[in-house]
């Protein structure tokens, strides 16, 4: 009797250990399930709607690219391929890295956008799918109650014969124009002189590729640098057709005069047009703060309107008749105006 109970117990713990393997098993396999649904498929990826023009028209124009637009109530609500549409792409598959035909999948809103763009107006359940080819598009009609191998079967016969090139010419349509992807743009250098008797006409004034030049006057004398608000301006506006720099205008009383102004009245900025029909508009800061000048402000916010206003075409210039020219630094006296002689 003792023996036929401890062959009970031994019993008993075999089956509870095989049961706890059993149950880690599953837990492992749904956990490996889970992973490889997530992972995303490279037979036929998922691309947003600013990825469908490179997955049609850049991509290899003598392979068919099929796409499929899934909506919100497809059968895959991952917006994943589905298993039979991703079987189809593996048929078309030549090693590693060649391919006979792209597939690809645009789900939710971005399914929508490109569906307008097919001229249909809402995914239907189950999907739409496009077959492009030489600059045509098929629509590859399937019924959602179909089964999944037979729609397989029926996709690849489809692609088989724009591969082929012997897809019937009916109800061909052109593949739809798509917006191109944003290509980043590649900054200039940000430019900024301090602008001197001698470089002025050619840094400032000489620029054909920038016809216009802003400058800040600052009542300060030559080789002082330009402060770093005009350097922030510079940055901002460092794609744009603008040349940006400083003078300092301490006794440029006649280059000053050009503009309409006097010391009283910097700093200011000045936005010059160059050429045949010379022309300017500024900015003052000084405000006649002091009867010096000086004393004011180029506030960053004030700049940047003032550019920006120039850009946009809303500011008002007016007429230069001769660009005006900057004293060399040995011809001012010591208290901004000239030596006399």
């Amino acid at each position: 009797r003792a023996f036929g109970g401890f062959m009970c117990l031994r019993h008993l713990l075999l089956s509870l250990s095989l049961a706890a393997a059993a149950a880690s098993e599953e837990k492992a396999a749904a956990g490996e399930k889970k992973a490889a649904t997530k992972r995303p498929s490279s037979l036929a990826p998922v691309v947003g709607y600013r990825d469908i023009y490179s997955q049609l028209h850049l991509n290899d124009d003598g392979i068919p690219k099929v796409l499929m637009l899934l909506g919100g109530d497809s059968d895959t609500g991952s917006g994943e391929a589905p298993s039979w549409y991703s079987s189809a792409a593996m048929r078309f598959k030549q090693g590693r890295t060649k391919t006979a035909a792209f597939f690809a999948v645009a789900a939710g809103r971005d399914a929508a956008r490109a569906a307008a763009r097919f001229g249909i107006e809402e995914v239907p359940p189950g999907g739409a799918i496009f077959v492009c080819a030489s600059g045509k598009a098929r629509r590859f009609h399937f019924s959602p109650e179909a089964g999944a191998g037979e729609r397989s079967r029926a996709l690849r016969s489809t692609v088989e014969a724009a591969v082929s090139g012997e897809a019937e010419e009916q109800d061909l349509q052109p593949v739809p124009s798509f917006p191109e992807p944003d290509r980043p743009r590649k900054a200039a250098a940000v430019t900024l002189d301090e602008f001197t008797h001698e470089s002025l006409p050619l840094l400032c004034y000489g620029v054909k590729a920038k016809p216009l030049c802003v400058m800040a006057l600052l009542l300060q004398p030559s080789g002082q640098g330009c402060p770093a608000e005009i350097g922030a301006l510079a940055r901002r506006h460092r794609n744009d057709p603008v040349s940006f720099g400083c003078v300092g205008a301490k006794g440029q009383a006649d280059f000053l005069a050009a503009f309409g102004l006097e010391q009283a009245s910097l700093p200011a900025l000045v936005a010059v047009k160059p050429g045949r029909r010379a022309r300017f508009t500024a900015l003052q800061g000084g405000g006649g703060a002091g009867e010096g000048g000086g004393e004011g402000r180029l506030e960053a916010s004030a700049m940047g309107a003032f550019v920006d206003a120039i850009l946009g075409g809303s500011a008002s210039f007016q007429r230069l008749p001769e660009l005006p020219e900057l004293e060399p630094p040995y011809l001012l006296g010591g208290e901004g105006g000239k030596d006399e002689i």
